[in-house]
């Protein structure tokens, strides 16, 4: 059965652990969890389920217990900005690290990449098509990173190659990192068609 502890922490510890997670609204919870990974790491290590055998192999067993939690960072990419700008590593550990986990869950990745993007353009055809006032030129946008842009080109590549016309508007965002691709309805349903075929293989 769990056990539930109490911990303290003084105020300036409090703060730079939070500090780490920007984007997360519930200071309490992601510092909480933090404590939480400490102790299980603590006991791997005392149990020698956990001994490195260098400070990088420390590092990487951290990173990947702060995204693999669900209260932290669990089920999002493992990326260079965040590991430089929000944990401090060196940029070229940042990067070296990044590339480590990528081999690791590339096709996880590439799966629930694939999956937003023809999620997105699916549920906006679909609201589309129920539109009793539909636009025939109505045009379909989605925004991708860098993983969904190197697959959302060889989706319209395989279109292409079926005989599939496509030529959606590629705009870069002023996020670094992000894309705009606008289609119309033929073109929005080619790549769910091929996207979803793609989808499969990468979920065997």
């Amino acid at each position: 059965m769990p056990r539930k502890l109490t911990v303290t922490i003084d105020d300036a510890t409090y703060n730079s652990l939070a500090s780490r997670f920007p984007d997360l609204k519930n200071r309490d919870v992601a510092v909480t969890a933090l404590a939480k990974l400490a102790v299980i790491e603590w006991e791997q290590w005392f149990a020698a389920r956990l001994r490195p055998k260098s400070i990088p192999g420390l590092t990487q067993e951290r990173i990947k217990m702060i995204f693999t939690d669900a209260d932290l960072y669990g089920g999002k990419a493992i990326t260079r900005g965040v590991l430089f700008n929000q944990f401090n590593l060196p940029y070229g550990e940042a990067s070296y690290i990044e590339r480590v986990f990528a081999e690791y869950d590339q096709p996880k990745l590439c799966a629930d990449s694939l999956g937003r993007f023809v999620t997105n353009l699916e549920k906006q055809l679909e609201a589309w098509k129920k539109d009793k006032q539909k636009k025939d030129d109505q045009n379909f946008t989605i925004e991708v990173d860098k993983l969904g842009q190197r697959l959302l080109q060889t989706v319209m590549q395989r279109a292409k190659l079926e005989g599939d016309e496509i030529a959606p508007e590629e705009r870069t965002l002023a996020v670094h990192g992000y894309y705009n691709y606008t289609f119309s309805s033929k073109e929005a349903e080619a790549v769910i068609r091929i996207g979803k075929e793609l989808l499969v293989a990468y979920k065997i």
